[in-house]
C-alpha cells in the first residue's frame, strides 16, 4: 500500500519545504499532492520549479492538481478561477436564464485553453501525476448556446451533461498520456456515486480511482433500516473492487482536517476502515485546516502511516526540466 501526502503550502522558503518533505517521507509516503490556482504559474515559476524539485531530492513523486480551473475542482484556496473570472460568457447558464460561477466544459476555448495548461505542466516541470480532486459540473442543468447545439433534445439536456463530463474527464486523461505515457492520472471523488464510479472505470486512460473518506455521522434508526443504504465501508470496498476489476489503481483519503478532539480520537477507526478495504493507496494531508490540535492530528496521522508495511525505496529521475520564461509555452 503506497501513500500519498497532500501538501497544500507555500514553496517561499525552501529550507521549510525541505524539512517538511523529508517528515513526509520519513512518515512512509512515496508521493504528495500538489494544487495550482490557474493564474499561479504565471507569478512565480520559479518558486514552484524549486519546490517541486525538493519533493524529488528527498524520494517523493509529485501529483500535481489543477484547483479551481473553470471552478470544475477542488482547490484548498477559495480563490475563484482566474479562467471563470475573465471569460464570463462561458459560464454555466440555467433554464431560467441566469448565470452561475462555473465555466461550462463543453465550451471549445476553455478545452483548449485547459489542455494547453497541462502540457505546459507537463513540460515544465517535474511532475509523475496529474490529479483531478473533487470534479464536478454542478447540479445545475446547462442550456449555453454550446450545450443547445450539441443536444438540441431539451429533455435530455441532464443526460447528456453528465455524458459529456465524463467524456471531458476521459479526453483530459487522453491527452496527459498523449503527453508522457508514464505520466499517471487520478481521479479521486468527493462522495460515492455507483453509476459515476462504473463509467470512469470504463475511461482506458484512467490510471487511479479514489474517494475521500467521509467522516459519518451516527445514523438513526430509521436510516439504519433504509432498504439500499450503502455504509460508508462498503463504498471504500466497492470503489477498491472496481478498480481492480478493471485493472486501475485505487485509493482512499483520509479526512485528518477541521477535527476537534472528539474527531481526532476517531481518527484511527476511520484509518482501519480505509486498511480493510486494501486500497491500492491512502492519502492523507499534512498539517491541515481548523484542527483543534494541529500538532497532535499530525502526530498521530504519522503513528497511523508508520504502521503501514512499506518498500524502502528511494526513487529518482533522470529528466531535467527546466521553467521558462514569463509569456512563453
Amino acid at each position: 500500500m503506497d501513500i500519498t501526502v497532500a501538501y497544500f503550502h507555500s514553496l517561499f522558503h525552501p529550507d521549510l519545504v525541505r524539512r517538511d518533505f523529508e517528515q513526509i517521507r520519513a512518515a512512509g509516503a512515496s508521493s504528495i499532492v500538489y494544487s495550482i490556482q490557474d493564474e499561479e504559474r504565471r507569478y512565480w515559476p520559479r518558486d514552484l520549479e524549486r519546490g517541486l524539485l525538493l519533493a524529488q531530492d528527498v524520494g517523493l513523486k509529485v501529483y500535481l492538481s489543477p484547483g479551481q480551473h473553470g471552478n470544475l475542482f477542488a482547490t484548498p484556496s477559495p480563490a475563484p478561477s482566474w479562467y471563470t473570472f475573465h471569460h464570463p460568457e462561458s459560464r454555466v447558464l440555467d433554464h431560467h436564464g441566469r448565470y452561475h460561477d462555473l465555466t461550462c466544459f463543453n465550451h471549445e476555448p476553455f478545452r483548449r485553453w485547459f489542455f494547453q495548461e497541462i502540457a505546459f505542466y507537463l513540460n515544465a516541470y517535474p511532475i509523475n501525476g496529474i490529479l483531478l480532486d473533487e470534479p464536478h459540473y454542478g447540479e445545475i442543468t446547462c442550456f449555453c448556446s454550446v450545450c443547445r447545439a450539441l443536444c438540441p433534445d431539451v429533455t435530455d439536456l441532464a443526460g447528456f451533461r453528465r455524458r459529456s463530463w465524463v467524456t471531458f474527464l476521459g479526453d483530459l486523461c487522453a491527452h496527459v498520456k498523449g503527453i508522457d505515457k508514464h505520466v499517471r492520472t487520478a481521479i479521486v471523488l468527493p462522495s460515492y456515486d455507483a453509476s459515476l464510479v462504473e463509467d470512469l472505470v470504463l475511461l482506458p486512460d484512467l490510471d487511479m480511482l479514489g474517494l475521500h473518506l467521509r467522516r459519518p455521522s451516527r445514523p438513526s434508526p430509521s436510516e439504519t433500516a433504509t432498504a439500499g443504504s450503502v455504509e460508508p465501508d462498503r463504498c471504500e470496498r466497492e470503489i477498491v473492487d472496481l478498480a481492480r476489476q478493471h485493472q486501475k489503481r485505487s485509493l482512499l483519503w483520509l479526512q485528518n482536517f477541521d477535527l476537534d478532539e472528539e474527531g481526532q480520537q476517531e481518527l484511527p477507526r476511520f484509518f482501519q476502515l480505509a486498511q480493510q478495504a486494501e486500497p491500492d493507496e491512502v492519502a492523507c494531508y499534512y498539517y491541515w485546516r481548523n484542527n483543534s490540535d494541529p500538532e497532535g492530528v499530525w502526530q498521530l496521522t504519522r503513528q497511523l502511516l508508520r504502521s503501514i508495511p512499506r518498500r524502502q525505496l528511494h526513487w529518482q529521475t533522470g529528466k531535467h526540466f527546466a521553467v521558462p520564461r514569463l509569456g512563453e509555452e
